[in-house]
């Protein structure tokens, strides 16, 4: 049984994918969601401070839970579409480590191209909140509630953050397959710059999907489905 191995979008939790679960089930893939910390399950826990330190902490993550000689791939979408590939490059670095089969990037643009972006943690507090409704994927009953308000752009901020000062010097391919997915109707991600994802690897291949940022989730059972084909 092969393992998908999901990791959210800033201001997400493991919760985005808990939907997926049966729906990957039914194809014999067992899916696992690693939280990051200062969120669902570890909410309590300090926000992680940079790429590298939340890429560690999902490496103790994975040799605590993922059975050893598994065949995995990694799936990540938005900013977790970037910290999927770090974790990849980490656990092909680590001899006791089995390298994922393939990475699914999903809504992200290059490594080599992320500060090209108008999502940024210093956006005004209106600026942000506009730009997540056009985004989708957030309810606007929780934008629009200032408690919840309170609890979720901190997380947001922070995770933005760690894209505003992740900086890679060199083009690092990694050893599987990568395919990359972009929403045509996403508002903040353009395909030009998802499709540099072919300098990270031999094998690379690009799907276009109708919908926004999140497109996923407006037939997710025909994604999924769509999804496993590729693993």
């Amino acid at each position: 049984m092969a393992i998908l191995i999901c990791l959210p979008s800033s201001g997400s939790s493991s919760s985005l994918y808990s939907d997926w679960k049966p729906l990957l089930a039914a194809h014999n893939i067992t899916l696992y969601c690693p939280e990051y910390p200062g969120r669902g399950r570890r909410f309590t826990e300090p926000l992680p401070t940079s790429i590298t330190a939340l890429v560690d902490d999902l490496i103790q993550q994975l040799r605590t839970t993922l059975p050893s000689h598994e065949q995995h791939h990694l799936f990540g979408h938005s900013l977790g579409g970037l910290i999927a590939y770090e974790l990849a490059l980490k656990i092909q670095q680590t001899p006791d480590l089995d390298s994922p089969q393939s990475l699914v990037i999903s809504a992200s643009h290059a490594p080599h191209l992320r500060g090209d972006t108008q999502l940024k943690s210093d956006l005004s507090e209106q600026a942000l909140i506009a730009l997540l409704k056009e985004m989708g994927g957030i309810k606007n009953e929780v934008l629009e509630h200032r408690e919840l308000l309170e609890l979720l752009l901190p997380i947001i901020r922070s995770d933005l953050a760690l894209n505003d000062y992740y900086t890679r010097q060199d083009i690092t391919p990694l050893s599987c397959p990568i395919t990359t997915i972009h929403g045509l109707s996403d508002p903040v991600v353009k395909q030009e710059k998802v499709i540099e994802w072919n300098q990270y690897t031999s094998d690379y291949q690009h799907i276009d999907w109708p919908g926004d940022h999140f497109y996923f989730q407006q037939n997710l059972k025909v994604f999924i489905e769509n999804l496993v084909r590729l693993l």
